[in-house]
């Protein structure tokens, strides 16, 4: 098969890898143009361009894809398949409704579960037990597209969202080899999506990663694995000992136990108070944190955190 590969993130670069020796032709690479990055605001190619480059095979750039020129561009190349992950812009139907080549985008979930940007961290914000990738023919709207195949996998009770971005990443190749060889001998059949299944996956704002302690233990969990790397769970701990406040994230945890509310209210804990074993109680349950990143510091394990701030039993952290 001939193909256009159209991606920007690093979701994509498994996918990428796999492509370039592989007996399908990578015709050209388009990615997003460089962006200004870090202190010095140096321009930085995405991770798409640069695996492009490292793998010798032709790279564009572009900020607008349905530009006139660049649509011709492109039909110009004459190929079967357009193969579009995480490219950051929407892909329209000058590009769309062209009956020379198909569309197909690898897309992180079980659709039509977490349509959106961000489907990796809400299937986990939302407790799911497992989650996948999915590859469909792409359509005019957001993730709507017909199925052309999907690959499942269970979600670790300790894995955060960067860490099963990763994993999905690594599935994207078998998928790919599948479904192209199906649609090479004409044997892939798409499947409509159901649509009394489907559910949002909006894009995260940093106010999403507020943590509230009156929350049960699963939910803020599933928060902090979900938030991680970006934007973060966060909260404040009070010492008891008249410190200022001090803000930080919270990069892993694990529930200890279903400890209600009220049993930890009459014990004189509220929500966010850190125990005699160094657990906090929540609304329903405790937790055990495991990596913490305070701020203006680098990610830390929590032993490490408690032993250098002298944190006791009593102090408490307080909602982000």
């Amino acid at each position: 098969m001939r193909l256009v590969f159209i991606g920007s993130g690093e979701f994509g670069m498994e996918s990428l890898k796999w492509l370039g020796p592989s007996k399908h032709e990578v015709l050209e690479v388009i990615t997003q143009p460089a962006r200004p990055f870090g202190r010095g605001r140096k321009l930085k190619a995405t991770p798409i361009c640069r695996l492009a480059k490292e793998l010798y095979l032709p790279v564009q750039e572009t900020a607008q894809i349905n530009e006139p020129e660049m649509v011709n561009h492109i039909r110009g190349l004459n190929p079967d398949i357009l193969l579009v992950i995480a490219f950051g812009q929407r892909i329209g139907p000058k590009l769309l409704r062209q009956s020379q080549f198909r569309t197909i985008n690898l897309h992180g979930s079980l659709l039509p579960k977490y349509r959106g940007a961000a489907p990796i961290n809400w299937a986990i914000i939302n407790g799911e037990k497992e989650t996948g990738i999915t590859l469909i023919e792409m359509d005019e709207n957001w993730d709507t597209g017909d199925m052309l195949g999907r690959k499942t996998t269970v979600i670790n009770p300790r894995e955060t969202a960067g860490e099963l971005h990763d994993r999905l990443a690594q599935l994207g190749p078998d998928l790919l080899n599948d479904v192209l060889d199906q649609i090479a001998s004409g044997k892939n059949t798409p499947q409509k999506q159901d649509e009394s299944q489907a559910t949002p996956a909006p894009k995260l704002y940093k106010a999403d990663g507020v943590i509230h302690w009156s929350e049960s233990a699963e939910n803020i969990r599933n928060q902090v694995h979900g938030m991680w790397p970006w934007p973060g769970a966060t909260c404040y701990l009070r010492q008891a000992r008249n410190k200022p406040k001090e803000r930080l994230k919270i990069g892993r945890a694990e529930i200890i136990n279903d400890r209600p509310l009220a049993e930890a209210s009459s014990t004189g804990n509220t929500p966010g108070t850190i125990t005699s074993n160094f657990t906090v109680i929540c609304g329903t349950g405790q937790l055990r944190l495991l990596e913490v990143k305070p701020q203006n510091s680098v990610l830390m394990s929590f032993t490490d955190y408690v032993n250098g701030r002298h944190i006791q039993s009593g102090d408490r952290f307080l909602d982000g």
